[in-house]
């Protein structure tokens, strides 16, 4: 059986701060990459996650000293960063988008036993 295919309208690359958070990050449900800059300004995404408020988590993933998260503490203390967003209104499809975000681009900063266990889709990445 072919996977289904679903079409996200990302946003960003966007520096990773709490302003550019307030200013493009709805307060609705989605998925989200976040990214480092390399020194040949190329973007690894270090971290993917999704929630039903995209605005309050990517702004509660820079609240160092709440964020659980050692990897991504440190990361975002010591590179510059980009953050990519995506809104996806269903459970189901969040849970499938964050599983394909993760099986591509295999994020060191997520934790594998946390990934949750939704449908089997392809999704554009970028």
């Amino acid at each position: 059986m072919d996977k289904r295919k679903i079409n996200l309208d990302w946003h960003g690359y966007y520096k990773y701060n709490s302003d550019n958070v307030d200013k493009y990050v709805p307060e609705k449900a989605g998925v989200y990459k976040i990214a480092v800059l390399q020194s040949n300004d190329k973007l690894k995404v270090h971290y993917v996650g999704q929630s039903t408020d995209l605005n309050n988590r990517l702004k509660a993933h820079l609240d160092l000293k709440n964020e659980e998260n050692d990897c991504l503490i440190e990361h975002l203390r010591k590179y510059h960063r980009r953050f990519k967003f995506a809104q996806v209104a269903l459970q189901n499809n969040r849970d499938g988008a964050e599983r394909a975000l993760y099986f591509y681009y295999i994020p060191e900063c997520n934790d594998p036993d946390a990934i949750p266990d939704g449908p089997d889709i392809d999704i554009n990445n970028d």
